[in-house]
């Protein structure tokens, strides 16, 4: 059973991080930019990419 709960939460964890964090939507990992924390950011769209950096410079 334990097993199964650390499955479900890491595949939870997975899918999240896949999601633009402008829109929510489902992120394309050819739209990246980089956080002001050094980390890579996925975004659905350029449009979205673009409203990122500008908040992030």
């Amino acid at each position: 059973m334990k097993t199964l709960f650390t499955l479900l939460t890491l595949s939870t964890a997975a899918f999240a991080a896949d999601k633009c964090p402008i829109s929510g939507k489902p992120a394309d990992s050819s739209i990246t930019s980089t956080g002001k924390d050094g980390k890579t950011v996925s975004f659905c769209c350029e449009k979205c990419k673009a409203k990122f950096d500008a908040k992030n410079k």
